[in-house]
């Protein structure tokens, strides 16, 4: 379990602290979210009147914002309701991770999937970082997006266990499946054996949804807080929230735990069996700067423990959580606290204690969520299994297809309807050959050579580069031709082909010369200079 999700806001004033922690002088100067406290978001006003549109979605999170911004974006009416204020809940108490590294282990999805699903489900989460990098850029959004690598290690307490069968399995799944991994027997700063996931991402996920917010509202689009879904009349399909009427052709429950609805409450009820509700701890430190790698850790107890290092000007933050375990099973959460925040004083000494939090991981039954039409017109999300900032994108883009009926390749693997299925029985790849599956797996794969000294002549490779991933071609008299490996049309990474010595886009045929100038459609311009 990994990403941290908390019920409500002043979560602090759940804990009841019968007893004195042995931190209390740590206590006495710490404050809640880091997210509340540095990200403010502005308010919008509650519903006041009837509305009459194309999609309501509920829930003002990573899930519903981005919903709501993705549908807009395609031409439908929408209105967004919270019951209080946006991303105060679940996201804004989030450790804001952007990982396709499930917490359910790659090679126990392989066992209980078979490897397409498996293969599936981590591709969903890269393509949506992709999705969050692409929305940042376009919208102009200043929330910290990053970059960076993730290591999955064996815990720092067993350096001497060499207990690495597991993570070389693991590892080299991934890269058999064409993820960008390395097995090092070192990681940075301390020195255990880890596997190596490059491409990951961090953000400041309430700056990121305070500027997506922002495109909602207008051209008969809305945004209402303080707005709580109080009544379902599915022979209208209308919700009432605050006395008013919303009527709408589909609606999307993005409240992480899903309301009822239009759903019976025995389906409902025997849906919830399939869902587990867990607690988990988190700190926020500062660290001298430079003492960390800017990266992402998890390691594989169960539970794990997990931290991600931001840089600041003129010192380091560190997001520490763990000590997950099922809600109100514990005699005292306070114990959870102490118990996490000495393993952070044991690896980091120096650590200065500003913020902590504590919230909820919805698991589900066989690891992976359930995002999908459960009733008719009627869209959830929910059980992401500790990756809620991807998998709360990932819902967001299936439910832009599904109110668009467009075709979505994770549908049957994520509905809410599913049996465990196995291996054997779906061929990812066959199944989607209309989506642009190439987009997402272009941007995961390694590049075959980190310089070009191992590029030969007459001969092309898509090379490493601080400029990202270049197509490298050297000619008969030895001299080396480089472009963008991104095709100028939807964005694919192109491949060489060494027949015909030509880049070609394996998305929509697009076609260049080994000099990058376009030969064939439906791209109009070359490959750009790197």
């Amino acid at each position: 379990m990994c990403q941290v999700i908390v019920i409500s806001d002043g979560v602090q004033k759940r804990f009841s602290y019968k007893t004195k922690s042995i931190f209390a002088h740590d206590e006495g100067k710490m404050r809640g979210s880091y997210w509340l406290e540095t990200g403010p978001i502005k308010s919008f006003p509650a519903l006041d009147r009837n509305l009459s549109l194309d999609v309501l979605v509920i829930g003002g999170g990573i899930t519903g914002i981005t919903t709501a911004c993705l549908l807009k974006n395609k031409g439908l009416t929408v209105a967004l309701i919270e019951r209080g204020r946006l991303a105060t809940a679940d996201t804004g108490h989030t450790t804001a991770h952007l990982t396709y590294v499930t917490d359910t282990r790659l090679s126990t999805l392989l066992k209980n999937f078979g490897r397409d699903h498996a293969e599936a489900a981590w591709d969903a989460g890269a393509a949506a970082v992709d999705e969050i990098e692409g929305l940042v850029q376009g919208e102009g959004i200043d929330c910290e997006f990053t970059r960076l690598p993730a290591y999955l290690h064996v815990p720092l307490d067993r350096k001497k266990s060499g207990d690495t069968t597991n993570l070389k399995e693991d590892f080299n799944l991934a890269r058999s499946m064409g993820f960008d991994t390395a097995f090092v027997e070192s990681i940075p700063h301390f020195g255990v054996p880890g596997v190596r996931f490059a491409n990951q991402a961090k953000f400041h996920p309430r700056k990121y949804l305070g500027g997506l917010i922002e495109t909602v509202a207008g051209d008969g689009s809305h945004v209402f807080e303080k707005t709580a879904a109080s009544e379902f009349d599915a022979e209208k399909r209308r919700v009432k929230a605050n006395g008013h009427w919303i009527s709408f052709d589909r609606v999307v429950m993005a409240t992480n735990n899903p309301l009822v609805g239009f759903s019976s409450m025995t389906a409902a009820t025997l849906f919830q069996t399939k869902l587990s509700l867990y607690s988990s701890y988190v700190f926020g430190a500062r660290v001298p700067r430079s003492a960390l790698p800017i990266a992402m850790f998890f390691d594989t107890k169960d539970p794990y423990d997990y931290m991600r290092v931001d840089r600041h000007e003129d010192f380091d933050y560190v997001i520490f959580g763990g000590e997950d375990h099922k809600t109100g099973q514990v005699a005292s959460e306070e114990d959870s606290f102490d118990k996490l925040m000495m393993r952070l004083r044991e690896i980091l000494p120096d650590a200065h204690l500003e913020n902590r939090w504590s919230g909820q991981v919805i698991e589900t039954n066989d690891g992976l969520p359930f995002i999908g039409e459960n009733v008719e017109r009627q869209f959830i999300a929910t059980g992401f299994c500790g990756n809620g900032m991807t998998f709360g994108t990932v819902s967001a883009m299936m439910a832009r297809d599904w109110a668009t009926g467009t075709k979505n390749p994770w549908s049957d693997l994520f509905s809410p309807e599913r049996k465990i299925v196995r291996g054997g029985v779906w061929d990812y790849l066959r199944e989607n050959k209309d989506y642009p599956y190439y987009l997402i797996k272009g941007r995961l794969e390694r590049p075959e050579a980190d310089s070009v000294r191992e590029l030969k002549r007459n001969h092309g490779m898509i090379v490493k580069s601080k400029h990202g991933k270049v197509a490298a071609y050297r000619d008969a008299d030895g001299e080396v031709h480089k472009r963008s490996a991104i095709c100028p049309h939807m964005g694919c990474i192109v491949r060489w082909n060494d027949a015909e010595k030509t880049w070609d886009c394996p998305c929509h045929g697009s076609r260049f010369k080994a000099t990058g100038e376009v030969i064939a459609g439906p791209a109009e311009t070359g490959l750009a200079p790197p």
